[in-house]
């Protein structure tokens, strides 16, 4: 269901080159019922449930498009009745030929998080659920500046992070505040995407976090890097991704990453998926004070999904080994979703 144009006054101002007229505003959602299981440790009550509403509005500002989303998300609850958090939002200006700017914290509008793992996947990634790492060591998309726009037929998205705390994503402020003092970290990642032939899509990403500490422990800079390849024929995708991550505080271990899968859409409702992911741990670090030293996590799943109107069942199975480059930290992972979208 979509609550569209719903008229909202504009605030009265003096502003001397903005102008905005009313915003349409649509509102969309889901519930989620899921039943999971592990192989290993205390599973519990297997029976979880979430809810999710995201507002979206939009409204001209002297030619150009203004975008505002926000979604809310419950967390099934966890807390307390009161327990429902603005999950993420961003504010995006469309200035047509020449692209678009935005302030992101959280939607994922820009940069590398927009390509973490393109695979092809009937449900979730299979390193969702189990603890796994794709390598990748962005910003998370908190708090962060971004322009994206396409040439000739290739799309650029740049993402610049001004500030977080070292080795976190974390940092979303509110209006009037800033992150503080453990402001450690700051930098920029982009991603590069297009279909260089038909049926094929492609694309390349970089980035650098460079630390604003001196002479302190955890004191340095982090490279990660991406690139990935689909094809799709037919009802079948295939793909491949390569990722590694470099850097960071005495004591991380480099990540070398590759993903690759294949889905197969049986009808219009039914899809299917397979995929594999294996990240190897190196020894690492400033001054090579890693202390995993060349292990192998190894991620693989199963994924189905059937649609049939607003309502779907999706079933990922995945298991994973050595999680987080321990060995025998293995791990086994089932879950079942119904989702109602409206």
């Amino acid at each position: 269901m979509n609550i569209k144009k719903i008229g909202l006054s504009a605030l009265a101002g003096s502003l001397a080159v903005v102008s905005a007229n009313a915003v349409e505003l649509s509102v969309s959602g889901k519930t989620e019922v899921t039943y999971v299981s592990h192989d290993k440790g205390n599973t519990g009550n297997p029976y979880g449930m979430g809810n999710s509403i995201t507002f979206k509005g939009s409204g001209d500002v002297n030619g150009m498009t203004a975008t505002y989303t926000a979604a809310i998300g419950d967390g099934g609850q966890a807390n307390s009745n009161t327990s429902e958090t603005f999950a993420s939002s961003s504010l995006m200006l469309d200035m047509g030929d020449m692209g678009t700017v935005g302030f992101d914290q959280g939607v994922g509008e820009f940069g590398v998080s927009t390509i973490d793992d393109k695979m092809p996947y009937a449900y979730e990634e299979i390193w969702t659920n189990v603890g796994g790492s794709n390598g990748l060591r962005a910003a998370g998309g908190t708090n962060v500046l971004g322009y994206k726009n396409t040439f000739a037929g290739y799309t650029l998205s740049l993402e610049i992070d001004p500030g977080h705390t070292n080795n976190s994503s974390s940092g979303a402020t509110g209006d009037g505040g800033s992150t503080g003092t453990n402001n450690e970290d700051s930098g920029y990642n982009f991603a590069l995407t297009g279909s260089p032939y038909e049926g094929v899509s492609a694309g390349l990403g970089y980035g650098k976090e460079e630390s604003d500490l001196d002479n302190k422990a955890d004191d340095s800079d982090s490279t990660y890097a991406t690139a990935y390849v689909t094809y799709a024929m037919g009802g079948a995708t295939v793909g491949y991704q390569q990722s590694e991550g470099y850097g960071g505080s005495v004591g991380t271990s480099s990540n070398d990453v590759t993903i690759y899968g294949i889905s197969f859409q049986v009808n219009e409702n039914f899809a299917v998926s397979y995929n594999k992911m294996k990240n190897t741990f190196a020894l690492g670090g400033v001054g090579g004070g890693g202390t995993l030293e060349h292990t192998d996590e190894k991620t693989s799943g199963i994924g189905a999904s059937y649609t049939l109107g607003s309502a779907a069942v999706r079933v990922l199975a995945s298991d994973i080994k050595n999680k987080g480059g321990v060995k025998a930290s293995d791990d086994d992972h089932l879950e079942v979703s119904l989702m109602l979208a409206f």
